[in-house]
This record gives structure tokens, C-alpha cells and sequence, in this order.
């Protein structure tokens, strides 16, 4: 099985959760990568970039017949879901999902407020925080219009989907979650006790278990 960890909105291929969780992989999956879904250029940054250059990831694995399963983090998770729904990654075997950014595109108005997007969108760009850089850095406004089409939840994937999200998830609502795995019997939901970040070494231990379960379902 490959292994493709997709990072969430600000952060990129050293992110520490993903690179922890590619280490306890190792020796259990055929390859593991986290693709820069920012193509190190965060202001101009869009949901149609993101998708693209994580559907080329899985071109660039070898074609040896192997599945694949994504890991996906916040809007790294949303991404996978998206993906799945849209049938996009053809070798897709199952995903991962952490605190994945379910109802995003409405939590994020919500957040900014009318007049934060009238002035981004009348001066192009608005600053946010970047966890790869700790700093803040302007995002130009084509991100906010390639979000407008999107669906607060994807469609149902046609794959195993463990998701493991916070109940006191500051940032996104947990009960997005709920909502997509709900009268979905290919989805497995672990709501535990923590915040968005997850960092505790038994969120760990889960996101590793999720993932062995899920290559030995295929491989076992």
C-alpha cells in the first residue's frame, strides 16, 4: 500500500504529525510521502491547486498495482474526502481522516465576517496565519472564489474511511464529522477528548491503528 499524507491549510511536508506517523508506517506500507500541496507559493494558494497537485502525487507512485490510502489532516482531510467523492484517485483503497475541515467553506465566513471578505476581496489579498512559517502571510483572494463551489460535506467515498476528530475541536466542528459518517456503514467514527491539533500520544496511537487497520484490511 502507498501512503499519502495530506497536510492541512498553513502547513506543509514537515509537519510534524504527518512525519511522526510516516516513521510508525515504516516497514507496514510499500512507500509514504506528503506531497506540498502549496507548491511553496501560499498566496496564491486555491482549492483547485490543492487538488491538482494531490492528484498528481498519486500519478507520480509507481505503478506496481498497489493501492493507495490517504491520510488526510484538517482541509488535507477534506481534500481526501472531496477526492474520494469526486473518483479521482482510481488506486484509492481507504483514508484516514483527522479532524478533517467538514462545513469549511461556511465556518470560514462565518469566522471572517462580511466585512474581513469585502476588504479581502476589494484588496486581493488577507493575511493568515502560517504554521510552516509561524507568521502571518497574505493569501490572495483566489483562494476565498475557488471555495464558492464547494460542498460543506463531499459525497460518500466508495472506501473504508476512519475519522478521528476532537469533541472540543475550536476549529472545526466536530459535528461535521458526525454528519458525514452518519448512515454511512463504510465509515468508522472515533470521537475522543481533545482539541483541533490532536497532539496527545494517544491521538497518535490512533491515527497509526486506523491506518495498520486499514492496509491489513487490504492486505491481511
Amino acid at each position: 500500500m502507498h501512503v499519502l499524507y495530506l497536510h492541512g491549510f498553513g502547513s506543509g511536508p514537515l509537519t510534524e504529525k504527518g512525519n511522526r506517523i510516516g516513521a510508525r508506517l515504516a516497514g507496514h506500507c510499500t512507500s509514504y510521502a506528503i506531497p506540498d500541496l502549496e507548491g511553496g507559493d501560499f498566496p496564491g494558494l486555491t482549492m483547485d491547486l490543492i487538488q491538482e497537485r494531490a492528484i498528481a502525487a498519486t500519478r507520480r507512485l509507481p505503478d506496481d498495482g498497489r493501492g493507495v490510502l490517504l491520510l488526510g489532516s484538517s482541509l488535507g482531510g477534506y481534500t481526501a474526502a472531496l477526492l474520494a467523492a469526486r473518483r479521482a484517485i482510481p488506486r484509492l483503497r481507504g483514508m484516514v481522516l483527522i479532524a478533517p475541515a467538514f462545513n469549511f467553506v461556511s465556518s470560514f465566513r462565518a469566522r471572517l465576517g462580511d466585512e474581513a471578505i469585502a476588504a479581502w476581496k476589494r484588496t486581493g489579498s488577507h493575511p493568515f496565519f502560517h504554521y510552516g512559517t509561524q507568521a502571518e502571510v497574505p493569501l490572495g483572494v483566489a483562494f476565498h472564489n475557488s471555495c464558492s463551489p464547494l460542498p460543506d460535506v463531499p459525497e460518500q467515498a466508495e472506501v473504508p474511511v476512519a475519522i478521528i476528530h476532537g469533541r472540543q475541536d475550536e476549529t472545526v466542528d466536530y459535528r461535521g464529522s458526525l454528519a458525514y459518517a452518519t448512515n454511512r456503514s463504510a465509515v468508522e467514527l472515533h470521537l475522543v477528548q481533545g482539541d483541533h491539533r490532536l497532539t496527545e500520544p494517544r491521538h497518535e496511537d490512533l491515527m497509526v491503528l486506523c491506518a495498520l487497520d486499514l492496509i491489513g484490511r487490504v492486505y491481511g
